[in-house]
């Protein structure tokens, strides 16, 4: 029982994960503003502060 819900968590995780690292943090301009700095992506960061930010959470729950 333990096992199953363990892993419908980390498959559901790992499919927020993956739909994350498409992201990006501003949307591209017209070519008539004249634009200083580029574009900020979303680094990968986000990505490993996602997954253990789980593990945490799912460590903790299947704990108790």
């Amino acid at each position: 029982m333990k096992n199953s819900i363990f892993k419908k968590y980390m498959l559901s995780t790992l499919f927020v994960v993956f739909i994350a690292t498409s992201a990006s943090a501003q949307i591209t301009f017209a070519n008539d503003v004249n634009d200083q700095a580029p574009a900020a992506p979303i680094d990968g960061f986000v990505t490993v502060g996602i997954v253990a930010g789980a593990f945490l959470g799912l460590r903790k729950r299947f704990k108790d």
